[in-house]
């Protein structure tokens, strides 16, 4: 009884952590520790970092930990989260994967609107598309 009892357990904690999104991998093309991956996630972090300190500056919290696996010198990057006048619709793909990680990673829906229309989140997806394409 006391085995099923902690295999019971240990499943709901799994279950429970398998709601939350991890930065592994920004795409399955590149392979953890390949120095572009590192690239990719530390630009992905820095916006997460700053997408914390406006919500923090207009008085408001994310729902969630939009930082939490990031490496903390990434804070230390500047990231123009601010949305620009012109820019493409958030499409399938990176784009919308992106967007959808900073909801799940807790960053208000607003506030992930404006991202999704800032310079960090369009260099991001050049970046991307630039590791994968071999620029």
């Amino acid at each position: 009884m006391q085995l099923k009892l902690s295999a019971v357990i240990a499943l709901g904690f799994l279950a429970a952590c398998g709601g939350q999104t991890a930065l592994t991998s920004v795409d399955p093309a590149l392979p953890t520790g390949d120095p572009r991956q590192e690239r990719l996630v530390f630009n992905e972090c820095a916006i997460y970092f700053a997408a914390v300190a406006k919500l923090r500056a207009d008085g408001r919290s994310p729902s969630g930990d939009p930082t939490r696996g990031c490496p903390p010198d990434a804070a230390g990057r500047a990231a123009d989260i601010n949305p620009m006048v012109s820019v493409p619709s958030v499409s399938p793909g990176f784009p919308q994967d992106l967007y959808n990680r900073m909801v799940a990673r807790g960053v208000p829906t607003d506030l992930a609107n404006d991202i999704s229309r800032s310079k960090a989140f369009w260099d991001l997806v050049a970046q991307r598309d630039s590791a994968l394409g071999g620029f």
